[in-house]
C-alpha cells in the first residue's frame, strides 16, 4: 500500500485570541510519541519547537531528522507532520503567528517597507537548529515563555518579540536564499500562484493565470502544485476561501449569500457544499459551535482533502 501522506492532508484551524497575533500551545499534552497518518496543515504560520526526542519532520515531500533542539517553520496551508521514532517520546510547544496581520499592523504607514517584508517572510518550510540562529530562537523562547507566565504587561512583551521576530525571519530567508539554488526548491516554483490566490481569492481565478504567475506551462504545474501541497490549484483555492469565511464567521453576523459573495463564491449552493466539505458543518452549525465553545480550539477542524478536482 502507498503511503498515505502522498494522498491526503488534514485541516486544523485555530482561531486567534482577539487582539492577539500569537497563539501558544503549551504543556504537557504535548509530551507524547507522534506518529504522521496522514500530514495537516493550519490557517496560520506555525513554529514548533522540540525539547527532547528524535524522529521526522515531513514538510511537503521531503523529511527531515529531528532532535533536541530542533524549530520548524511552517508557512501558512503547507501540508507536513511530525513522527517520532519507534517508541520515543518527545516534548514539542507550538506557536501559531498571524504574521500577515502583525506585519500590516506594525507597517501600515509605510506600505513599500510592508511589501518588501512580507514577500520576503516565510517563504518555504524549514527544520533548524536552535543553535545556528539564536536571535531567531531567543525571539521564539520569549514567545513562548511570556505565554506560559503571563506576568503583568505580558501581551505588550509578546508584541516585541514578535517585532524581532519577523526581522530575524527576513533575514533568515536570505540567508537560506543565498545559500540554496531556488531552482532546486519547488515551493519556490509555484510560490508566485500562492501569493496571486491569496490577493485575488474573492475573484474568478483560472488555472491558466495561476500558471502564467509561475511561468510554467498548465501541466507541469498542476503536477507540481499537487507534489508540493498535497492538493490541486482547485482545492487550495476553495481552502482558502473557506478560511477567509471562518474568519468573518468569527468576527461578525453575516448572512451566508453575503458572505459566500464576499470570499469569492458565485452561488451559494456551491459555497455551503464547499464549506461542509472542508469544515465538516455547514456555516450555522459551525459558528454555534464557536459560540457555545469557550476554549481556543473552538474553531479547530480535522478535515480530509482529497486529490481531485
Amino acid at each position: 500500500m502507498g503511503d498515505t501522506r502522498e494522498k491526503i492532508a488534514e485541516l486544523r484551524y485555530y482561531e486567534m485570541p482577539i487582539g492577539r497575533y500569537d497563539l501558544a500551545l503549551l504543556g504537557d499534552k504535548w509530551v507524547t510519541t507522534y506518529c504522521t497518518g496522514e500530514q495537516h496543515f493550519h490557517n496560520y504560520f506555525e513554529i514548533s519547537y522540540c525539547y527532547y526526542g528524535k524522529g521526522q519532520v515531513f514538510l511537503g515531500e521531503n523529511s527531515v531528522p529531528y532532535e533536541d533542539g530542533t524549530i520548524t517553520l511552517i508557512p501558512r496551508n503547507f501540508p507536513h507532520g511530525i513522527h517520532s521514532d519507534k517508541g520515543n517520546i518527545c516534548k514539542w510547544e507550538f506557536l501559531y503567528i498571524d504574521l500577515v496581520g502583525f506585519v500590516e499592523k506594525c507597517y501600515e504607514k509605510e506600505p513599500h517597507i510592508k511589501a518588501q517584508i512580507l514577500k520576503n517572510i516565510a517563504r518555504m518550510p524549514l527544520a533548524i537548529s536552535k543553535e545556528d540562529y539564536p536571535y531567531l530562537f531567543h525571539a521564539i523562547w520569549g514567545i513562548l515563555e511570556e505565554n506560559r507566565a503571563q506576568k503583568p504587561l505580558y501581551k505588550e512583551a509578546i508584541l516585541g518579540y514578535l517585532y524581532v521576530l519577523v526581522q530575524e525571519l527576513v533575514r533568515l530567508n536570505e540567508t537560506i536564499s543565498l545559500q540554496t539554488s531556488q531552482d532546486a526548491l519547488p515551493i519556490e516554483k509555484i510560490r508566485p500562484a500562492l501569493v496571486y490566490a491569496e490577493a485575488n481569492y474573492k475573484k474568478e481565478i483560472k488555472i491558466e493565470q495561476l500558471a502564467a504567475a509561475c511561468n510554467i506551462s498548465v501541466p507541469y504545474f498542476r503536477r507540481l502544485f499537487a507534489d508540493c501541497m498535497h492538493t490541486s490549484p482547485l482545492e487550495y483555492i476553495h481552502t482558502l476561501r473557506i478560511q477567509k469565511a471562518c474568519e468573518i464567521l468569527q468576527k461578525e453576523d453575516i448572512a451566508i449569500h453575503t458572505l459566500a459573495w464576499k470570499v469569492g463564491f458565485t452561488s451559494v449552493s456551491t459555497f455551503e457544499r464547499n464549506f461542509k466539505k472542508i469544515v465538516g458543518q455547514t456555516p450555522k452549525q459551525w459558528k454555534l459551535k464557536g459560540v457555545k465553545d469557550k476554549e481556543f480550539v473552538s474553531y479547530q477542524t480535522k478535515v480530509l482533502r482529497g486529490w481531485t478536482e
